[in-house]
């Protein structure tokens, strides 16, 4: 079993302090790596380096670039006004398939707090979308994510917004995608015109795609409780990954025409660097 299964199968307050712990380690050795960016928004509060000059604030002195380089360089700050991270959380059935004893529902979970985190740092507005009476503080919020479980009641319809974000934001739309096409299409564009950026995280994991299999008759139960069936593998893999290719492509093109950053989690690269590179697409997509 991963960790991120264990932290969220532990009892509410202990997971609470695992998960924060989880959550800062990993957080601190991705802001490590960062490069420069001309966005800011999740703790990337720069725009430029500048060569220090008499009379310069020492606040603004990055002391770990002068421990490297011993060379005095001055963060320049771009200031921007607070930014509305929304995140959109399938919680449908399907969201508890795992890979490598971590489920779908645990990584987007674990990628919410972690965008939290950035944002709670950085003095930003975040919440969870559909979410009554949400939280102000971040341990408040880690500790409703822990609660928050799937429901077989749940569908996409439920994440529809209501009426365009009146602040500057960014929604993330985390979901699997299994759903109606015409609800997910529907869900994508509405958000695309309700909020003025948009990212689908897209939790398509690799044992998904690729279905490898050491035999050839494999029994397939749907996790939205429909049935089984039972299936040759080597009749039907080719087909099998036409199809989900052409799916998943689909997915691509909605996203596309309606300016929506696409990002897949395919369940197999370490959480940190996940992070890292979901970051650096973030600010890519809209730089």
């Amino acid at each position: 079993m991963s960790a991120l299964n264990k932290i969220f199968q532990m009892p509410d307050f202990e997971a609470l302090k695992a998960l924060q712990l989880y959550i800062k380690h990993h957080i601190e050795g991705v802001m490590m790596g960062m490069h420069q960016s001309p966005k800011t928004g999740f703790g990337i509060e720069f725009k430029e380096y500048r060569n220090y000059v008499p009379g310069d604030s020492l606040k603004q002195m990055d002391w770990k670039y002068y421990a490297r380089t011993d060379h005095y360089m001055i963060k320049e700050a771009e200031m921007e006004k607070q930014h509305d991270f929304i995140f959109v959380l399938d919680k449908s059935l399907s969201m508890n398939f795992e890979m490598h004893g971590a489920s779908k529902f645990n990584w987007a979970r674990t990628l919410i707090a972690a965008l939290a985190y950035l944002a709670s740092n950085q003095h930003d507005k975040y919440y969870l979308f559909n979410q009554d009476n949400p939280p102000t503080d971040f341990e408040t919020f880690l500790f409703r994510m822990i609660q928050i479980q799937t429901d077989k009641e749940k569908s996409l319809d439920d994440l529809n917004p209501i009426q365009k974000i009146q602040n500057k934001s960014t929604v993330f739309v985390f979901t699997d995608g299994y759903s109606n096409e015409k609800d997910l299409s529907t869900l994508l564009k509405n958000w695309a015109i309700a909020s003025e950026e948009v990212m689908l995280i897209h939790l398509l994991f690799d044992n998904e795609e690729e279905l490898e299999f050491e035999g050839q008759y494999f029994t397939f139960k749907d996790l939205e409780g429909q049935g089984s069936v039972q299936v040759n593998t080597k009749e039907g893999l080719q087909d099998y990954q036409n199809r989900i290719q052409n799916w998943k492509s689909g997915i691509q093109k909605t996203c596309a025409k309606n300016s929506i950053a696409y990002w897949q989690v395919n369940g197999k690269e370490e959480i940190q660097k996940v992070i890292f590179e979901l970051l650096n697409h973030f600010n890519q997509s809209w730089s």
